[in-house]
């Protein structure tokens, strides 16, 4: 017998006549309903239903395949099933992004071929997409228990659900730790990570009720930096302000000045000659080994912009006031060392 095969958008009749063009043994209509989703899911669930052949045919069988070319050369899924009506489970995942057609055919209660017809079934989309925090550059977040969110292809159960680990690794180091058994595609890290430090993530998916090799896996395309707001990403010393000073705004001027880590600080105001001037740090108020923040602004309650510990008012160690001029205010701390000007009007 031969079999003529429609290849289309809309499903399409097939009709199976014998080689010798002898009466058609059949006449019905063959249609394969697919998902409605725009992308095709990673194991969709099919129906194929076979309407308007005569009875005398007996129990019809339908076959369902799935392939990567419209000739249903590249197979990647086959199963037979009995009855008019069928649905079709895969328990394997379809190829990621690729083009996937659907050939159904009919056969009578001797095995004969009745009808076929080909469709394109759809695109497959990727299994695993992650979202947040995810960029083509460095990504910067606001908190030490990050929230990460992915998206992954739907599936049917089974092979599904998905069930996730999620990695994320300190670059520096490097150090790598992991959250398993995950069903949700947002989830909060429980501890708290290093603040002022890049890392990676990645998340492996797995099929619950699927084969091992049906997994997925997704890697960020970036690091991203945990730089909470109270905690600077780089270590700097601002220029003083007000400068020159004294200004009508404030008689002293303030030195802001940020730590990435805990370090040993040194802060000094030197005259030009590079002869020390004044101690800032460490002194009585604060010492020398500093933990990660920010110095200098004010308090809520001191509302001038400036750390009393932070204001220079023109004064040497010795109590006595410095000549007006030109003088250098020096940050050093571990691996980083800065200089600004500060210009002095004089008492």
């Amino acid at each position: 017998m031969t079999r003529s095969r429609a290849i289309g958008a809309a499903f399409v009749v097939a009709l199976i006549g014998s080689a010798a063009a002898m009466p058609l043994r059949a006449q019905g209509q063959v249609r394969i309903i697919l998902p409605r989703d725009t992308v095709l899911p990673a194991a969709p669930r099919v129906e194929v239903a076979a309407t308007g052949f005569p009875s005398s045919l007996g129990t019809l069988r339908i076959r369902l395949r799935l392939a990567l070319d419209p000739q249903i050369g590249l197979v990647v899924y086959d199963s037979t099933k009995t009855g008019p009506d069928v649905f079709f489970t895969m328990k394997q995942l379809l190829p990621e992004l690729r083009d996937i057609f659907a050939e159904a055919e009919v056969f009578d209660a001797q095995g004969n071929p009745v009808a076929s017809t080909v469709v394109p079934a759809g695109h497959t989309g990727a299994r695993l997409t992650l979202l947040e925090p995810d960029g083509a550059t460095g990504v910067i977040v606001g908190t030490q228990q990050p929230t990460f969110a992915w998206r992954s292809a739907s599936i049917t159960t089974p092979p599904g659900p998905w069930v996730y680990e999620l990695f994320v690794t300190n670059v520096a180091i490097p150090v790598t730790r992991s959250r398993g058994g995950i069903i949700d595609t947002v989830y909060t890290w429980p501890d708290t990570l290093e603040a002022n430090t890049s890392y990676r993530w990645r998340v492996v998916a797995h099929p619950l009720n699927g084969v091992p090799s049906d997994s997925a896996v997704a890697s960020s395309r970036s690091s991203f930096v945990i730089a909470p707001s109270d905690q600077p990403i780089t270590t700097l010393l601002y220029q003083n302000f007000p400068n020159p000073f004294p200004a009508p705004s404030s008689r002293t001027t303030c030195v802001w000045f940020d730590l990435r880590r805990a370090s040993e600080v040194r802060l000094m105001i030197y005259d030009l000659r590079g002869n020390p001037v004044r101690t800032m740090v460490p002194s009585g108020a604060l010492g020398g080994t500093l933990p990660a923040g920010r110095y200098g602004r004010a308090t809520a309650t001191e509302g001038k912009g400036c750390d009393p510990r932070l204001e220079w008012d023109g004064v040497a160690d010795n109590g006595q006031p410095v000549p007006a001029g030109i003088y250098l205010v020096r940050l050093k701390t571990d691996g980083y060392e800065s200089i600004k000007k500060i210009v002095f009007r004089g008492q």
